[in-house]
């Protein structure tokens, strides 16, 4: 009987033992190296989350105009354009056609001669002072300073200023270069300027 009894205890022990064993393998053991409590992947509803602001590419640099980058067959094409505007130019002025005139101008240049300032100073000048004209209107410019002086230009050369943007010039007998246009490019038209 007390061998029966030993046997039931040691039986009983053992299974005691096997039952701690089972309930502790799914879990971590405590205090054992780098393991810790058991923590939920899951992110709490109400958790701020964290947005990196993407980075935008920085812009290329810009690289500065070079007037001798320009080819020889871009200046010529150029100045053949150039030339034919400016004879176009010299007719509608013979003829006193401000309207035409008026569709080769930049807003800039119609905006910079229509300002009540330029116009009091050329006013000024000794010219119109002389006959007494008072300029109030761009077609008092017109009238009274773009006809006198502008029916027979003409263009001796070009020199780029960027792309888009020349100088038209006339050079005196004496050798004297003179910017008769600024010409600004809008589309595939060259327009008169003022330089931007």
């Amino acid at each position: 009987m007390r061998l029966a009894n030993m046997r039931i205890m040691t039986l009983a022990t053992l299974c005691a033992v096997g039952f701690f064993l089972s309930s502790c393998a799914g879990g971590p053991v405590a205090n054992a190296p780098g393991v810790g409590p058991v923590v939920s992947q899951k992110p709490a509803e109400n958790a701020p989350v964290e947005v990196k602001p993407q980075e935008s590419p920085s812009p290329a640099p810009v690289q500065p105009f070079d007037p001798s980058a320009v080819t020889e067959v871009v200046k010529t094409a150029t100045f053949v354009d150039v030339r034919a505007l400016i004879e176009s130019l010299n007719e509608l002025i013979r003829n006193q056609d401000y309207e035409a005139w008026l569709s080769h101008l930049t807003k800039g240049y119609i905006a910079s001669y229509s300002d009540p300032a330029t116009l009091s100073r050329y006013s000024e000048s000794p010219i119109i002072k002389r006959k007494g004209i008072k300029l109030l209107t761009l077609k008092d410019y017109f009238v009274n300073v773009v006809y006198p002086s502008h029916q027979n230009d003409k263009v001796d050369d070009i020199e780029f200023v960027d792309e888009n943007l020349i100088k038209a010039i006339t050079v005196s007998p004496k050798g004297d270069r003179n910017i008769l246009y600024m010409l600004e490019k809008h589309g595939d038209a060259w327009m008169i300027g003022i330089g931007r």
